[in-house]
């Protein structure tokens, strides 16, 4: 986590943005976080090739954020609303940094 911040050790209050716009594109959740920090959360976390659960998945960054850094990704919500949202999101998730490897999903219902 070293080369994140210029070589020096990893605080534990992270400064960034609030989620801009344009991760925002195809939907909103109430409780969105930035792609940024779920990038840093499963780089400190996990190896490539780690299967991730998010079982509150709302808007799916976690997802988005697995794609992009080559995890597995399983992600659950109650509300059809947000699995909606969370399927167009991870469909789209190219625009978000060319993200579509071999994505798969499944409605169970």
């Amino acid at each position: 986590m070293k080369e994140l911040n210029g070589g020096k050790q990893m605080k534990d209050v992270w400064n960034g943005a609030l989620t801009p716009k344009n991760e925002k594109l195809y939907g909103k959740h109430p409780t969105q976080k930035p792609l940024y920090v779920l990038e840093r959360i499963i780089l400190a976390s996990t190896r490539e090739g780690d299967t991730i659960l998010d079982p509150f998945c709302g808007s799916s960054t976690t997802g988005v954020a697995c794609k992009k850094l080559g995890r597995n990704y399983i992600g659950i919500d109650h509300e059809r609303e947000y699995i909606d949202l969370s399927v167009r999101r991870l469909q789209n998730s190219w625009h978000e940094g060319n993200l579509l490897n071999g994505l798969q999903l499944s409605d169970a219902q």
